[in-house]
């Protein structure tokens, strides 16, 4: 591939419509080291994962909205405004072109194969009544993350087979273990690494791996400490593990096998999580608040799950790993259960609701990034935000307004900029440039944009 493809591809010269998709996904892969579904995609995007093949399809605003606007009537979306059309908004152009450059900004998180996971969770697997020291822990495996014993054998086969991931709804647990356990590490090790010397602690502060990825990296992210010291470190890092997963994950396992009828000590060694009974208002009385079960009605906490936690709805079902059909054959089956995996995720969530930032990395506030903005860039307007950001002008104010939640447009960019610039990663210029870029290629002229936010003719 020639360098003025390779160009054209991580730096588009024509303004972002749904074909720039199909290389971003390419890129994501790669960076991630795994495949990405449509719903990583969707969540990217902000869109309902089954309007994502449209989106595929879509031209950029500029050619759809700007033709709207230019025509009168006529045309084959007669009776509909322009922003119902069809097309890559500017905020979601903003965004393609920044993570075609920095596909590791995506907040995707790298998943563990079935075999890594068990290596790493292991030594806090229960050990079944009667079991001889030392016997095997393979076959408790699947029981933790909503599965029957019998799948631990499908999941850890030596055959290769198992090194595939398995459902998203137990990948998604598996997301959570690997998020929490990477969360203490690297907390821990910021710790040591404050007594140890300045300059190991700022280097490691900027570290950006999460979850899975930065439990890979263990040996190279230590390898600075003394035998001593690791050990003294490991030590401590186990505990906390163990009383992590003890404490918390293994309790909400424990609740959500008396929700379901099931003996907890049976549930955590051989699964058969499945029950299909009906639960009628009545026999919600036989449980407590912590072992009520997750029905598929509109009481219960799976339907009140997105908005207790103010996400969108394409945030929602990727959090929970589901697709829509999913969310919807739930719902019709309100007197009944929903699936273990995503159940057991769920109560988990509410129960310590701050571990959403595991999936979803909170946009913050408005006001929090113009000023951020504004101290690297004294000149910057309160109206420029929104234009910054893919939008209006008027739109910067809402943004900026404490007392209304972050702007549907703005979301996935926000988190984006928290997050890196807590890092202290240039993101302000990053996304800047991204915005010219997209300028550019609509041939509108970025002194007038800045002074009017236009992002159609």
């Amino acid at each position: 591939m020639s360098m003025s493809s390779q160009n054209e591809l991580t730096h588009p010269g024509k303004p972002i419509s749904g074909t720039n998709l199909l290389y971003l996904k390419v890129m994501l892969e790669s960076a991630l080291g795994g495949e990405v579904k449509d719903l990583d995609l969707a969540m990217l995007m902000n869109v309902p994962v089954n309007r994502l093949s449209q989106l595929k399809r879509a031209k950029s605003s500029i050619d759809v909205i700007g033709n709207v606007l230019s025509t009168s009537g006529g045309n084959d979306h007669e009776g509909e405004s322009p922003e119902e059309l069809p097309s890559l908004r500017p905020s979601q152009a903003i965004l393609v072109r920044l993570l075609l450059k920095y596909p590791h900004y995506s907040q995707l998180m790298r998943r563990p194969t079935n075999p890594e996971m068990f290596d790493v969770i292991a030594p806090f697997i229960p050990t079944p009544r009667g079991a001889k020291k030392g016997a095997s822990k393979r076959s408790g495996f699947a029981p933790l993350f909503g599965r029957s014993s019998i799948s631990s054998y499908k999941m850890l086969s030596e055959d290769g087979s198992g090194a595939v991931n398995s459902s998203v709804p137990v990948t998604r647990l598996q997301m959570l273990v690997a998020g929490k356990f990477g969360q203490l590490f690297k907390k821990l090790l910021l710790q040591y690494a404050e007594r140890t010397g300045a300059e190991t602690h700022a280097e490691l502060e900027k570290l950006e791996s999460s979850g899975w990825a930065v439990l890979r990296e263990q040996d190279s992210l230590t390898s600075w400490m003394s035998d001593e010291t690791y050990q003294a470190f490991a030590g401590e890092l186990y505990g906390l593990w163990n009383d992590w997963f003890q404490g918390a994950y293994l309790r909400v396992l424990t609740d959500e096998a008396v929700s379901r009828d099931l003996v907890p000590e049976q549930a955590l060694v051989k699964g058969n999580w499945v029950n299909t009974q009906s639960v009628s208002g009545s026999d919600l009385q036989n449980y407590t608040r912590d072992t009520r079960p997750i029905l598929g009605n509109s009481e219960s906490l799976f339907a009140l799950f997105r908005e207790s936690f103010e996400l969108t709805s394409a945030e929602a079902y990727w959090t929970l790993g589901i697709q829509v059909k999913a969310f919807y054959r739930f719902r019709q089956r309100a007197d009944q259960r929903i699936d273990a995996p995503t159940s057991i995720l769920i109560r988990y969530l509410f129960r310590y609701p701050q571990d959403i930032e595991l999936f979803i990395n909170s946009p913050g506030k408005g006001s929090d990034i113009l000023g951020a903005i504004q101290r690297e860039d004294p000149g910057f307007r309160l109206s420029q935000l929104g234009p910054l950001f893919g939008a209006s002008r008027v739109m910067s104010y809402g943004f900026a307004n404490d007392d209304l939640p972050c702007p549907f447009f703005a979301r996935r960019l926000a988190g984006i900029f928290r997050e890196r610039s807590a890092m202290g990663e240039p993101i302000y210029q990053q996304i800047r440039g991204c915005v010219e870029a997209e300028l550019r290629a609509r041939g509108l002229d970025a002194v007038q944009f800045w002074k009017d936010g236009r992002w159609h003719r």
